[in-house]
């Protein structure tokens, strides 16, 4: 084969034309590239504002790539039933006795109704379109419905984010993570249930401390009945009552127990020291023996611990 001719054919391979994809890629209209989590900063800083005005600029550039996207219509007609529900639905609730909802009231809400579906009938019909397009590029888009559903504004503008790195860079990895928009969801909910299962947690392991100390208390109320039995009267002190000295009680978490004289009774009545949360310290807990229709019945007390941190029959 001829030299030249050689050289000629490497000549015109050199000419060829650029692949389709790589070319193709500056044709497509840049799509909005600022990061979702602007968007939704943006959207808290504005008190929303910028929520409502994001979706009609996504649906602007859907629209460019694809003509026939219904999805801005859609929006406007949504954006307008929310605004004229406003003026149809009462700013306060009927007052009691009255009809619950009036013709125009009704109007409004079936307005609101309709206003949410076309929402996200133009998110779902934008997913549409962008997959559509892009496979002319042979580019897969993948929207889940279900994030769709839940973060529309953000998850659309992570995927228009993706598909203007794209276009510049011409990778597609990493794609589109659902995770962080669901991380996003899961904290405001971790933070409420949260917000209610650790006072709740609280008041359980502080009643669980209190528990203890009633235990603590039991075979000293018997030694104190058989003294009752014994001497035929309420005891003022331990040593009346049979006990040894209050601090020979004492535990990491209680002072001890003392036996002390009340009205037509007695009561045995310790306090929660250092070694005690710190919720109950210095706080007293008491058990009053007090005798009703021929029978002693003790009771359980405290005068400051809250209620919520006593069992179940105490005050």
């Amino acid at each position: 084969m001829d030299r030249n001719d050689t050289t000629s054919r490497l000549g015109d391979r050199d000419s060829e034309p650029k692949p389709k994809e790589a070319a193709d890629r500056a044709y497509l209209p840049p799509p909005p590239s600022l990061h979702w989590t602007w968007v939704f900063l943006l959207s808290v800083l504005t008190l929303g504002i910028f929520a409502i005005v994001w979706p009609f600029i996504q649906a602007s550039w859907v629209r460019r790539i694809d003509p026939r996207s219904s999805a801005s219509l859609m929006l406007w007609l949504s954006l307008g039933g929310i605004l004229a529900s406003f003026f149809l639905i009462p700013a306060w609730p009927p007052a009691e006795g009255t009809a619950p909802l009036t013709s125009m009231a009704r109007l409004g809400k079936l307005l609101q109704l309709a206003s949410g579906m076309l929402f996200y009938g133009a998110y779902f019909a934008m997913a549409a379109s962008i997959r559509r397009h892009m496979a002319i590029y042979r580019l897969p888009v993948r929207i889940g419905a279900i994030t769709l559903f839940f973060f529309n504004t953000l998850y659309l503008q992570a995927q228009l984010t993706w598909l203007a790195r794209w276009q510049q860079t011409g990778r597609d990895r990493p794609a589109v993570s659902r995770a962080a928009f669901w991380v996003l969801l899961g904290m405001p909910c971790a933070a409420v249930l949260a917000a209610v299962a650790i006072p709740l947690y609280q008041a359980y392991a502080l009643r669980i401390h209190v528990a203890k100390a009633l235990a603590l208390a039991e075979p000293l109320k018997q030694q104190m009945l058989d003294s009752i039995d014994r001497n035929r009267a309420w005891p003022k002190n331990n040593m009346q009552a049979g006990l040894k000295e209050a601090e020979a009680y004492a535990s990491n978490e209680l002072i001890g127990f003392d036996v002390l004289a009340i009205d037509e009774g007695t009561a045995l009545v310790t306090a929660f020291g250092e070694g005690a949360p710190e919720a109950l310290r210095g706080k007293r807990l008491a058990l009053v023996a007090e005798g009703r229709d021929g029978a002693i019945v003790w009771m359980c007390r405290s005068p400051d611990i809250a209620a919520a941190y006593l069992p179940e029959g105490c005050q």
